[in-house]
């Protein structure tokens, strides 16, 4: 399970914010939703600039490239375990450039998807039982 932004269409593997949140219960949600999503996006940042080639894109295999997403997953945890410095960003490249570049990899707008059901029963009872809680 995955936090995604309101660009991405609502699946069962990723939890999507509530458009227009009603109750107190949702909007516990969404702001548990935004926290998440800013730090997930910085991290990706980070990611990106360490692994340029994630920025730039992957041309090869499906397979190929969850192995190598994988092997940076794992290369960049040990970096961080060694207490390597967050990667500065490149001098040979403009810095709105590679936001750009960064910002292209991300799902554009799509509509949520109402239409199958189930997809929002997760979300409901997430928001149901843990954030009527707090």
């Amino acid at each position: 399970m995955t936090t995604c932004d309101s660009g991405y269409t609502l699946r069962p593997y990723c939890l999507t914010p509530l458009l227009n949140p009603i109750s107190r219960e949702e909007s516990l949600y969404n702001e548990a939703h935004i926290r998440t999503q800013n730090t997930i996006e910085r991290l990706f940042g980070v990611w990106k600039r360490r692994f340029p080639v994630l920025a730039y894109g992957l041309r090869c295999k499906v397979e190929t490239t969850l192995t190598i997403i994988t092997a940076t997953a794992v290369l960049h945890n040990i970096a961080l375990d060694m207490k390597e410095d967050v990667p500065p960003i490149p001098e040979n490249i403009n810095a709105n450039e590679l936001q750009n570049l960064i910002d292209l990899g991300e799902v554009p707008q799509l509509p949520q998807n109402v239409n199958h059901v189930g997809l929002y029963d997760y979300r409901r009872e997430l928001i149901d039982n843990y954030f009527a809680n707090l």
